[in-house]
């Protein structure tokens, strides 16, 4: 099922979370190897726009929140703007469109949005809104492996795929979060999802001391309510936070992690933005899904994985971030 055309303009659809935008920015290298005439832009939801803009390759990002899909902490959006977005894509006229997550809803938006190429993995309902549908993804498998795929009804090999953000696109933003912050540092991001799949605070805290003891601050990641939580209820070093680095916008967030010595935290979107940037990272998974959603960018990274987050310390992070140091030194 390979395209009987070159494309000219091409969209990658990534109307997901922040941490599966991250991953399909894999997409877009081979794609412009394959095409490198061709307009790539991606689709995004709205909070994760400054971060596609990121993406090697991307010319511009339209960025719509799905009506039926949206983070807890985000109020739910009408659906006149999706819609808008949907007649903007109409009229940009792409030839191709990859999906690198094809719920039956984004593959229906797609196809009203008149790409005559649609690309996607089978998923429950999905197919009738594809031209082209692959065999679902393996859940046992590496996201980034399967997702590959994808570009196989192109005819595209992509044998090592590995997600990359390039920060020289922050620009002045970048710029001026270097002014706010100490040339080493720790970005920490102690939160996920799921409260219950993290390590508590008080064993990050104490990682902070251990940190700052080697004159190496730390800069927590994270939401405002949950970096509240963290001034109001823990004593720990000042530090750095990212809701008070630059305008609090995730472009600021995404430039101070691109600054970071390492980066250490939860499987979560941060670890992976920290990683596509080429940051040395540690990500604890706990549980989370380590066979699938390890760290899979362009720097070196370190996994700690437990059943649960109980009896995970201070001190086996650190002893991850020092391994990590050293190889990163080597």
């Amino acid at each position: 099922m390979r395209a009987s055309h070159t494309p000219q303009r091409i969209l990658l659809v990534a109307l997901d979370n922040l941490g599966d935008l991250v991953f399909a920015s894999a997409l877009t290298p081979p794609l412009h190897r394959t095409y490198p005439n061709a307009t790539i832009d991606v689709w995004s939801k709205r909070y994760t726009a400054d971060v596609a803009a990121l993406i090697p390759h991307v010319c511009d990002v339209i960025a719509a929140d799905p009506f039926w899909a949206i983070p807890r902490h985000l109020t739910r959006p009408g659906m006149l703007p999706f819609l808008r977005s949907v007649a903007d894509i109409r009229r940009r006229r792409y030839d191709l469109a990859v999906l690198s997550e094809a719920p039956w809803r984004v593959a229906a938006a797609t196809r009203a949005a008149a790409v005559p190429m649609r690309i996607g993995l089978a998923r429950r309902r999905n197919a009738a809104f594809l031209s082209h549908v692959l065999p679902s993804a393996d859940v046992h498998k590496p996201v980034l492996q399967e997702q590959a795929r994808l570009l196989t009804a192109l005819g595209i090999d992509s044998p090592d795929p590995h997600y990359r953000l390039d920060a020289s696109r922050l620009g002045e933003v970048r710029d001026t979060v270097t002014r706010a912050l100490p040339s080493r540092f720790v970005a920490v991001h102690p939160f996920a999802g799921a409260r219950d799949r993290c390590v508590p605070l008080l064993e990050w805290t104490q990682l902070a001391f251990a940190l700052h003891s080697r004159k190496l601050p730390v800069l927590w990641i994270g939401m405002q309510s949950e970096l509240d939580e963290l001034r109001r209820s823990y004593t720990h070093p000042r530090g750095f936070y990212a809701d008070e680095i630059c305008d609090g916008s995730l472009a600021s967030g995404a430039a101070a992690i691109s600054l970071a010595t390492i980066f250490v935290g939860h499987d979560s979107g941060p670890l992976h933005v920290a990683g596509a940037f080429g940051v040395p990272v540690v990500g604890v998974f706990a549980p989370g899904q380590p066979d699938r959603t390890f760290p899979q960018g362009v720097g070196p990274s370190r996994m700690l994985y437990r059943p649960s987050p109980t009896g995970i310390t201070s001190a086996m992070i650190l002893r991850e971030i020092d391994a990590l140091l050293l190889t990163s030194a080597s």
